[in-house]
């Protein structure tokens, strides 16, 4: 004999007394039936543990397919900027219908700025990574341009790192005297070709160039490229004051102090954006990322895209390189 159907009973929400503050300092309605009651307790608890538990792993795309929002950019600062790097950020241009977060941690060492930003990335539903210094101004184009090399860095048409062009802060040659019929060079681009080569220099304004080194005031990274660095075994993992997750060493200033068998001391320093391109390229991140030989195994697995032309701005005077 079957028994008859019972139908449940409709828990009510108490508002007032009946709340209940998780452990995540949260709080929740709870239903007046004592059994609904602990079960809404059980799940909040169960749902707090698991959201702390991922804290603790690697970054990972929380939900493959639902990227509504395409691009984070990113802009570490120590917190004073020049108003035409605002003015410039305000002033470019979106495209139609494109999701953009923006992101500017402030008080942080540039590549520690980076690595909070690679981990904010990684944690959310972004498919590109965009870093833009705190000195150097967008082109009114500069989202258009790379919202296009975004389209084509999903469909694996162009390699996933790609920076824009801008030049070391006064560095154009100047002579008083006479040229000799010989033209002065201009501002040294960052653009570069192998370790100890100097500034590639040899393109045309809107080429689109190749290299092996590049900066990082410009840059548009796919995400596909910062989990394959995140998934590295022997990187170090550090905290950040004021920033809860643990961050992977991704990005960083490189420098050593060294003692030689005859007593001699010798220091080395560098930057953090060449570093990380070499890195990349010895480590074959690219490879790892998934992406295919045309582009991951070329000598110079980079572009810089001149036509997208940022500003270097000298701090204090605001002169633009």
């Amino acid at each position: 004999m079957r028994s008859a159907k019972r139908t449940p009973l409709k828990p009510r929400i108490i508002h007032g007394p009946d709340i209940y503050r998780g452990s995540d300092g949260a709080t929740i309605d709870l239903p007046y039936d004592p059994k609904a009651r602990d079960r809404a307790i059980a799940q909040r608890e169960r749902l707090i543990a698991k959201r702390e538990a991922a804290l603790h792993l690697d970054p990972a795309h929380p939900k493959p397919g639902s990227d509504t929002v395409q691009i984070l950019l990113g802009t570490p600062t120590l917190g004073t900027i020049d108003y035409n790097f605002h003015n410039a950020m305000l002033g470019a241009v979106a495209p139609p219908n494109w999701a953009l977060v923006r992101s500017a941690p402030r008080g942080y060492t540039t590549h520690d700025g980076q690595n909070l930003l690679v981990d904010t990335c990684l944690r959310g539903t972004f498919r590109a990574l965009l870093l833009v210094e705190d000195d150097t101004a967008p082109p009114p184009n500069a989202w258009i341009e790379f919202d296009r090399w975004l389209w084509k860095m999903e469909r694996k048409l162009a390699p996933p790192v790609v920076s824009g062009l801008y030049h070391i802060k006064g560095s154009a040659e100047i002579r008083k005297g006479k040229r000799g019929g010989i033209k002065l060079l201009g501002p040294e681009p960052l653009i570069y070709r192998g370790s100890g080569q100097r500034a590639y220099r040899d393109w045309q304004p809107g080429d689109v160039v190749w290299c092996s080194g590049i900066p990082t005031g410009a840059l548009l990274i796919h995400r596909s490229v910062l989990e394959a660095w995140a998934n590295e075994p022997d990187l170090e993992t550090y905290m950040l004051q004021g920033y809860p997750y643990p961050l992977k060493k991704i990005f960083e200033r490189p420098s050593q102090v060294w003692f030689d068998p005859e007593g001699g001391t010798h220091v080395a320093s560098g930057t953090s954006d060449l570093y990380w391109s070499a890195k990349t390229i010895e480590r074959d991140i690219l490879t790892k990322a998934g992406w295919p030989k045309r582009f991951a195994k070329r000598e110079f697995p980079y572009i810089v895209d001149t036509n997208i032309r940022f500003v270097h701005i000298e701090r204090g005077t605001g002169r633009g390189y």
